[in-house]
């Protein structure tokens, strides 16, 4: 292969989705892992733009990357010490409105829906030329102050070759489902949970439902995810164009969502949003009222309503991000190792980053996973 280059597009049209149909039937997806994207590109703004980047050997499209670009860059974004601190809370602000600076960023959750990594290729064996295309396409914007990327460790020697830093991450947790004949051999082996779900005193009830929902869900399920989001560990850099879009996609009320409601009193008191793609369910959002879900078990009940559901409808895997929580950590068996990988052509930016780190929400989940 002579020439290999990459190019920025904001359409992906059915003719190039076709060209990895091969490597989607290999992950054991379907085709409509694009749906999710596809309407972020078209929700994107100035300062919240999503694109695809197309990798082309010889002028045939072999690879992509989805990503996102964020201008102005929010420098709390990733640090929940700093947010809760008044003080510094006001300086990162206004430094963030001084500097201005421009990150790429890709990661499964807000982008696959935690079904995959967010790369692509015509055929595996261009898998180390198409990610090597990619990360010296992003090193050489000229917008783009800092480059972040969550993705597995597999690939620790590829970014390493292309310059990038890695840091400590969380594992992706997920269930292999073919463990399991039925959802009392998992509870078998957690005997307190099998217990505490048992409760007579638990009144919390679970549905499993595809979409669409009814306005008053919609609702309660946005009140859970804001109770979330101001008792979490972690917030994304797009949080709040998140939380303000999803409800409103077309495919948040499709089938192709299924949602694990946990009601107490006819009222949601917590829930998990996943896609089903192919033999996958990933997860997409999920949210609880603090107020009512902690005595109730429902986080417990989400996850095993999930497994439940993944055993008799002939699921593989259910996905659930990155371990951001101790109960993940106990009852989400399986793990994939990742990494947070870095770059920035400033040497000023790339000192800061190592520095502060070790303050960074990612890097507060990677110690939760160690025990430390």
């Amino acid at each position: 292969m002579k020439a290999v280059y990459c190019k920025k597009d904001n359409f992906l049209s059915e003719e190039e989705k076709s060209v990895f149909a091969a490597h989607l039937d290999q992950q054991k997806l379907s085709d409509n892992i694009w749906d999710i994207f596809g309407e972020w590109v078209l929700w994107s703004t100035p300062g919240t733009n999503f694109f695809y980047l197309k990798v082309y050997g010889d002028s045939e499209l072999i690879g992509l990357g989805l990503f996102l670009r964020i201008k102005p860059f929010d420098l709390r974004a990733s640090y929940s010490k700093l947010r809760k601190n008044a003080l510094l809370n006001n300086f990162a602000w206004c430094l963030s409105k001084l500097t201005r600076n421009c990150v790429y960023i890709s990661f499964r959750n807000l982008i696959t829906s935690n079904l995959t990594r967010p790369f692509f290729f015509r055929e595996p064996g261009l898998e180390d030329t198409v990610m090597k295309a990619i990360l010296n396409e992003l090193k050489s914007e000229k917008d783009a102050d800092m480059v972040t990327i969550i993705d597995t460790a597999a690939n620790d020697a590829i970014y390493e070759t292309m310059g990038f830093e890695k840091y400590d991450c969380s594992s992706e947790a997920y269930f292999d489902v073919s463990r399991y004949n039925d959802i009392s051999d998992y509870l078998r082996e957690h005997r307190s949970l099998k217990k505490n779900l048992a409760r007579g005193t638990n009144p919390a009830t679970t549905e499993i439902k595809p979409g669409p929902l009814t306005p008053l869900e919609k609702e309660q399920m946005l009140a859970c995810v804001e109770c979330s989001v101001d008792h979490s560990k972690v917030s994304s850099p797009c949080q709040k164009f998140f939380e303000e879009n999803i409800f409103k996609t077309l495919v948040f009320d499709s089938s192709e969502y299924v949602h694990i409601l946990i009601r107490m009193d006819c009222i949601i008191i917590g829930f998990h949003t996943f896609q089903v793609c192919g033999s996958h369910l990933g997860g997409v959002l999920g949210g609880f009222n603090r107020k009512y879900s902690q005595k109730s078990f429902a986080y417990e009940k989400v996850i095993v309503g999930s497994l439940d559901y993944a055993i008799k409808n002939g699921i593989s895997q259910v996905h659930y991000s990155i371990i951001d929580n101790y109960t993940k950590l106990r009852l989400v068996e399986s793990r994939e190792p990742c990494g947070l990988y870095f770059f920035s052509g400033n040497p000023l930016n790339r000192m800061v980053f190592k520095h502060t780190y070790k303050f960074n929400d990612i890097n507060e989940l990677s110690m939760l996973e160690k025990g430390t």
